[in-house]
C-alpha cells in the first residue's frame, strides 16, 4: 500500500521523460547540446565506432518511455487528490529531436553545427607552433588492467585516439604556417596495468633515465598517459607520475580543468598531473577516449614551446 504522498512521486517519476531528464543534466536540449559539444565523425572515427558495435549500448525506447500522464499539481492542496481534469497529455518524445536515437544517440548530419557556429574548444586561443624545425619523439602510455588483460574486444581506443589528435595538429600546423616544420620521428606505444611500479618503471624508461643499455630509441620529448586518473583504489597514475618528476607543473593541469570545466563540470574531478623527468614531459590524460583528445588538443601547441626552450 502506498500512501497519497508516495504514489504522487511514484506518478511524477512516471511521467518524467528521457529527454526531459537529459535536459535537466546538460542544462539545454539534446539538440542544443549536439550542436555546441559535437562535430561530424571523421572517416577514421566511424570506422572506429563500426568496429566496437558489440561494445554499444542500446536503448530501450518502451523501457525508457513514460509510463503515465503528466500531473500538474500546483493548485492542488495537500489533503486533496490530484484531479484527472489536472492531468496533462502523455509526454512522447519528438523523434527528431529525442535522445533516443542510433549513433551518439542521434544521426550526426542531422545536427551537426554548421563552420560558423563551430567555436575552438572552449573558446581558448590557441597558440602558433614555435618557428624552425622541431622533431619529436613522443610516448603514449596507456594505464589500464582491462586493456593490459586485453579484454576489451575493441581493443585500446584512448592511445590510438590521442595518436590520432596529435597527428590532426601537426598536420593542421604544418599547412597553416609556413615559417615551421612539425615531425614526429616516433611515437612509442605500450600498455600497463593500474600498477604504481610498471607505470614508474616505463616513465622512467622512455625519459631516458632507466634505458636499457646502448637503447635511446625510445627516449621521448613527451610522454601523454591516459587513465587512472579518478577516485578508485587502482587509480595511481598521478602518483606514480609524481614520483618520478623532477619538477611538477601544478598550473598546467589547473588551467586545463579550468578551460575543460566550462563545458564538462566532471573534468574536476581528474587528478591528473604533469612535469618534466630529465627533458621529457609527461602529462596524464583521462582514460575515456574523448577526454583523453580534449585535453591533449588543448595542451598539445602549449607544449610545444616547452619542448623548444
Amino acid at each position: 500500500y502506498l500512501s497519497e504522498n508516495q504514489r504522487t512521486i511514484v506518478d511524477t517519476l512516471d511521467s518524467f521523460g528521457y529527454d526531459e531528464a537529459a535536459q535537466l543534466v546538460n542544462g539545454c536540449t539534446y539538440p542544443e547540446w549536439k550542436k555546441r559539444h559535437m562535430k561530424k565523425a571523421t572517416d577514421e572515427q566511424l570506422e572506429r565506432y563500426n568496429a566496437s558495435k558489440s561494445l554499444h549500448a542500446t536503448h530501450n525506447k518502451e523501457l525508457l518511455a513514460t509510463r503515465s500522464q503528466k500531473v500538474n499539481y500546483q493548485h492542488e492542496t495537500a489533503t486533496t487528490k490530484p484531479s484527472q481534469a489536472a492531468a496533462a497529455q502523455i509526454c512522447v518524445p519528438n523523434q527528431q529531436n529525442s535522445l533516443l536515437s542510433d549513433v551518439c544517440c542521434q544521426e550526426v548530419d542531422a545536427i551537426a553545427p554548421s563552420a560558423a557556429e563551430t567555436k575552438p574548444l572552449s573558446g581558448h586561443k590557441v597558440l602558433r607552433p614555435p618557428t624552425g624545425s622541431t622533431k619529436l619523439t613522443i610516448g603514449i602510455l596507456t594505464v589500464s588492467d582491462r586493456a593490459a588483460a586485453n579484454a576489451y574486444e575493441s581493443g585500446d581506443l584512448s592511445g590510438p585516439m590521442v595518436e590520432s589528435t596529435i597527428r590532426r595538429i601537426i598536420d593542421s600546423f604544418n599547412a597553416s604556417f609556413k615559417d615551421q616544420d612539425l615531425v614526429v620521428n616516433n611515437f612509442v606505444k605500450d600498455i600497463v596495468p593500474d600498477e604504481k611500479a610498471q607505470i614508474e618503471e616505463m616513465l622512467l624508461r622512455w625519459s631516458g633515465k632507466a634505458s636499457r643499455q646502448g637503447d635511446s630509441s625510445n627516449v621521448c620529448n613527451l610522454i601523454f598517459t591516459t587513465g587512472g586518473t579518478g577516485f578508485s583504489p587502482r587509480d595511481v597514475t598521478p602518483e606514480a607520475t609524481i614520483s618520478i618528476l623532477d619538477r611538477e607543473c601544478r598550473g598546467l593541469m589547473s588551467w586545463a580543468s579550468i578551460e575543460l570545466t566550462s563545458k564538462q563540470p566532471l573534468a574536476t574531478l581528474s587528478r591528473a598531473a604533469a612535469g618534466v623527468c630529465d627533458k621529457t614531459i609527461i602529462i596524464n590524460l583521462p582514460g575515456n577516449p574523448a577526454g583523453a583528445a580534449q585535453v591533449a588538443e588543448l595542451l598539445f601547441p602549449i607544449i610545444l614551446h616547452a619542448i623548444e626552450g
